[in-house]
């Protein structure tokens, strides 16, 4: 037999071991029960008894007070029938209290103590004749008293006997409740001395195959450590080869802000001073080749530069700190100050939280998303632009959903996913300039974040972006970006 199935065999044993010292404590429940009632029965016939033996004492000293007092006539020889007189009602209620089991002897008791308080009454109506007749006939009335109280004395002495047989019975039924009662406690304690064994079997099994599985899992340990360690290796290379990429990265992106701007600007400059100092010598088509030029030079130095932000997203990042979005909110509007002034933009900035991010990054986010509600603007209508939060949740974490909407052009639902890829333009360069990098910018910046960015619209009626953006970022996503 292997290792489970004596487990198996033990666990059944000790279950059924429990089961049955739960239906041995079920009997000696009842034996108990059992033996309670017994006890009480027998106790209850006791106080039966006692009580009519007292009541059948009171009215035996009350004939012999009464006999007494008719011989000698003397009213010294009627105390004993005073004090059985004086008893009788507290003897009565004892009777009274009392029940017998059996309800063909309580009937009789009933009518014996009806009895008895007649022959009081008869005593005592004999007492007050032989006090008030001047000569009385002693024997005629001790007759008729010895007479009467026959009767009673022979009831007393039919329900005295079976009383005296019911608590016979009532103590043998005693006698085989606790003879019950000892089986019961001597297979209690052989089941759970058997139940014990069983469990100290089942601790023992346990104990060494908790051993056994410690060795196992020190060994496991021991084989995930290499694994782990082996396994860190190679994220170092990795990590030595992203931050290579970086580096590069970065190269690239200082060659690109110096190197390529440099021929950008000089085409610039020439062209700026072709059109001031020999625009004269230029037919019209010349002119407009020089503009078409000049133009695009300015195109390509902005493309440059919105790249150059795309890439600091992740190349010149700063750690998550605490910050008030309000105060970044309010440099976002003092950069934004003329042109919101000049296209009379009317702005509702709800009050808004303090979450763990990067604050120039925010910055960025929230600079994009009101310079497009203010330049994707319907001509002839006065941009209004709501900003509102809520909080909610991300995952499993605490966040808040922070909702930009404005009045603007807005654009197709279908292209509400489009418009955050690079290079994206849905409208006409002339009418809106740009390059098609500004949504893009703020979902990385959201993503760095932990967090998510939506759009939906329907052309005509303005836009709607909703950031949920967590309150603080998970640790591990906080220090994979922060690294990145």
């Amino acid at each position: 037999m292997n290792l489970s199935n004596r487990i198996g065999f033990i666990w059944v044993a000790v279950l059924a071991s429990v089961g049955v010292v739960a239906s041995n404590a079920m009997i000696g429940f009842n034996n108990v029960k059992e033996l309670n009632l017994v006890q009480e029965s027998i106790r209850n016939t006791s106080e039966v008894m006692m009580s009519l033996d007292r009541l059948h004492i009171a009215m035996l000293n009350a004939e012999a007070g009464q006999r007494a007092f008719l011989i000698s006539n003397q009213e010294s020889d009627l105390m004993p029938f005073k004090r059985a007189l004086s008893d009788l009602d507290s003897s009565l209620l004892k009777v009274a209290q009392s029940r017998s089991e059996s309800e063909v002897q309580q009937q009789k008791i009933n009518q014996y103590v009806n009895g008895v308080k007649e022959r009081f009454t008869a005593l005592r109506s004999t007492i007050l004749v032989a006090r008030s007749a001047a000569e009385v006939n002693e024997s005629r009335l001790l007759g008729r008293t010895i007479e009467s109280g026959g009767a009673l004395r022979e009831a007393y002495t039919d329900i005295m006997s079976a009383e005296a047989d019911i608590r016979t019975v009532q103590l043998n039924q005693l006698k085989r409740v606790r003879k019950e009662a000892q089986i019961n406690i001597v297979v209690f304690t052989l089941l759970s001395a058997v139940m014990i064994f069983a469990i100290l079997t089942l601790l023992i099994v346990n104990l060494r195959s908790a051993k056994r599985a410690k060795v196992e899992l020190e060994k496991a340990n021991s084989e995930l450590e290499e694994k782990v360690k082996a396994r860190t290796d190679v994220l170092e290379h990795y990590a030595e080869e992203l931050n290579r990429s970086n580096r590069e990265l970065e190269d690239f992106a200082f060659v690109a802000s110096h190197d390529l701007q440099e021929p950008l600007r000089k085409i610039r400059a020439f062209g700026d001073r072709i059109e001031k100092n020999h625009s004269e010598q230029l037919d019209e088509k010349g002119k407009d080749y020089l503009a078409r030029m000049t133009s695009a030079a300015k195109r390509m130095s902005t493309l440059i530069t919105d790249l150059l932000e795309l890439s600091r997203v992740t190349t010149r990042a700063e750690p998550f700190e605490s910050q008030d979005l309000n105060k970044v909110m309010q440099f976002v509007l003092d950069d934004l100050e003329i042109a919101i002034t000049e296209s009379n933009v009317i702005l509702n900035v709800a009050p808004l939280p303090t979450i763990k991010c990067d604050a120039s990054q925010i910055h960025q986010l929230f600079l994009n998303l009101l310079s497009n509600a203010i330049k994707f603007r319907v001509e002839g209508r006065d941009p209004i632009i709501t900003i509102d939060v809520e909080q909610s949740a991300l995952a499993t974490q605490d966040a808040f959903t922070f909702i930009i909407e404005d009045n603007g052009v807005g654009f197709e639902a279908e292209y509400a996913e489009k418009i955050f890829s690079p290079f994206q333009r849905l409208h006409n360069r002339k009418q809106y300039a740009g390059t098609g990098i500004g949504l893009t910018v703020c979902r990385r910046i959201v993503e760095r974040h932990g967090g998510v960015i939506a759009a939906n619209s329907e052309n005509g009626k303005g836009a709607k972006f909703t950031i949920t953006l967590p309150i603080e970022p998970a640790p591990m996503i906080q220090e994979l970006r922060n690294e990145l």
